[in-house]
């Protein structure tokens, strides 16, 4: 009878949870994923927003390739991304780029793959084509009448290449001061990226982009601000 005692004495028992301490454990594991995934979803975002700005460095050293080969001009807005419509692999950049993938912002492309709602407005304006976009860089068509980079007065300024808000359906290629305007996507940490005249990258926020959309050293090259049969693009421009 002893013996049954003293075994009995050293079993241990295990204490199930109740469920007040459940429910708290589950709490706590939600407050850290909500707390872990936002950054997770930045970590992720940041890496898109490297390639993307990868990309625009290619368009730059595709532009700087093209024009060695054609007396130091830059490609014309009117054919660069096709020659064909709705085929970019015609347009006169592609052979200098020879990449489909390029011309896509990685998060551009989730956007298009997605369901949501349309709320940039079809493309309009000077040159439109309407096919499903696959690129993510328009052209500034202000580079029209000099595409001479030898003749550009401050390369720094001037954009050729941006990451810009288009139409799922907007295949023009091309960005302006005046009919043919489209705003910066600022996608990654509310910044987009922008590729100038002399090959840097600029990466800039809605604000930025808001103050030098107005210049005309930002859209011109030089100070001739004409357009297609004499129109004048730069008015109203600083």
């Amino acid at each position: 009878m002893n013996r049954h005692k003293s075994v009995s004495s050293r079993v241990v028992l295990k204490r199930a949870f109740t469920l007040i301490e459940l429910l708290v454990v589950i709490a706590i594991i939600a407050i850290l994923a909500s707390l872990l995934l936002p950054a997770l979803s930045r970590a992720k975002e940041s890496g898109r927003g490297a390639v993307c700005i990868g990309n625009l460095r290619q368009f730059g050293l595709a532009a700087m390739t093209y024009s060695m080969d054609y007396n130091g001009h830059l490609p014309s807005f009117r054919n660069w991304l096709y020659v064909k419509q709705g085929d970019l692999t015609t347009g006169t950049i592609y052979p200098h780029l020879k990449s489909k993938d390029v011309y896509l912002c990685p998060s551009d492309k989730i956007e298009l793959s997605s369901r949501r709602k349309q709320t940039v407005p079809p493309a309009g304006g000077f040159g439109a084509v309407n096919k499903k976009r696959d690129f993510s860089y328009p052209m500034n068509c202000g580079i029209c009448h000099a595409t001479d980079m030898a003749n550009f007065i401050a390369p720094t300024k001037t954009m050729v290449f941006m990451e810009a808000s288009l139409a799922t359906n907007d295949y023009t290629g091309i960005v302006g001061p005046s009919v043919d305007v489209r705003s910066l996507a600022t996608r990654h940490g509310n910044r987009g990226n922008l590729v100038m005249a002399d090959n840097h990258i600029e990466k800039m926020t809605k604000k930025t982009y808001d103050e030098v959309d107005k210049t005309k050293r930002f859209w011109f090259p030089t100070d001739d601000t004409s357009g297609p049969n004499g129109m004048n693009f730069g008015s109203g421009l600083r």
